[in-house]
Parts: C-alpha cells; structure tokens; sequence
C-alpha cells in the first residue's frame, strides 16, 4: 500500500513551527510512543485561536499522529516510533533501507510508515522520497543492495514510485518497501527539507538513537 494525501493537515501554522523548531535543533529520533500516550496528549486548538506557541514538540507530534490514524484506519497497534529528518545541501539525501527494529539482528518491518513534509521547499529541486514497490525479503538474489544514494539512482526503474517534496504531503506506505530520500540538488541558502515520520508497530520496540 502507498498512499499519498496533499494539504493534510487544515491548520499549517503547527507545520510552520515545527519547520521553525527543527530547522535549529537539526533531525531528531524520539523515544517510542505508546498508543495510551499519544491518546492522552492534549487536544491541540489551532494556533489562531490560541495566540500562543506549543509547550512541546511532542504535542504536536501527538497531533499529527492521531490525524495519521484517523486517515488510514490499519495504522493502528501497540505504539509508534517518530524521528525528524532535517536535510540539506550538507546534508542532502537518506540511503535505501527498511523502517525496522534496529535492535534484531534480522529485518523485522514496522507495519506501516507515515511521513509527512514539513516547511514549503517551493525552490528545492531533487529531495524525492523513493519508494521500491518489491517489499524486501531475505532473498539475496531477489533483494537489492546500493551502496550509495548514487548506485540506486543508477538503477530507478518502473519497480519505484518517485514522490515530489511538497509541504503537507502524507505519504504513507507498508514498512517492508524499501526506501531512499533522493540528493537535493538545489534549495534556498539557509533552507532545508524536513519531514516527520512515525513507523506504526504492534509491539513494543526499543528504539535506538
């Protein structure tokens, strides 16, 4: 499953602050999210109507969840992991892999990914999320490896769906994809792509920062 929804969220000023927050704190992986957390994280009133900035980040984050779940109803269970992505001309891509308990020796997948774009990006050119639709498997002669973000360009083909930057864009897929955050070739001197992921597990995970 990959699904795509533009202009997610109907309040933007939240996506504004966090686009603010992590410009200078820089990516960030939080502690595992239990599912009673995120349901017990104050119900957030627009911004507009507050007057007033967010105590936490993990407020909003929790916000953003509980639209993650009220859209997709499978992206539910045990709990979530959330990180931050913050990339730049520095700093410009994520190399292929599988949203995964990084504490197993073996590959075990989350159930779902959702991610969603944050800041407007509107000059930024490359930064393409890319999504292999062949779910990775234990296989070695039917998984692909690539050493670098470079040997994957090389290779992108009619096996991957090749999804824009675009502030407020939720792209949410199965975990098992494999994926890549594609080299920005060009933004706005002091800018940078940002994106907030959460993985959706039925178990609790260790996460590992």
């Amino acid at each position: 499953m990959i699904k795509i929804i533009d202009d997610f969220l109907e309040d933007t000023e939240y996506l504004d602050w966090l686009y603010n927050y992590f410009k200078y704190v820089g990516s960030y992986q939080f502690d595992f999210m239990p599912k009673s957390y995120v349901n017990k994280a104050v119900d957030l009133e627009p911004m507009s109507i507050t007057g007033l900035p967010p105590k936490k980040a993990e407020d909003v984050l929790c916000y953003i969840i509980k639209k993650f779940c009220a859209s997709e109803l499978s992206y539910t269970g045990a709990g979530f992991e959330p990180w931050v992505n913050v990339l730049d001309m520095h700093n410009d891509h994520l190399n292929y892999h599988v949203d995964c308990d990084e504490q197993k020796n073996e590959v075990v997948p989350a159930k779902l990914t959702a991610t969603l774009h944050i800041g407007s990006g509107a000059d930024m050119e490359g930064g393409e999320l890319a999504i292999n639709v062949n779910p990775y498997t234990t296989d070695e002669n039917e998984t692909f490896v690539y050493d670098t973000i470079f040997d994957l360009k090389k290779d992108l083909d009619n096996d991957w769906i090749i999804i824009p930057y675009r502030c407020n864009r939720l792209i949410m897929f199965d975990s098992i994809l494999p994926h890549a955050v594609l080299p920005i070739k060009k933004i706005t001197p002091n800018e940078c792509r940002v994106s907030f992921t959460a993985t959706c597990w039925d178990k609790k995970i260790k996460v590992r920062k």
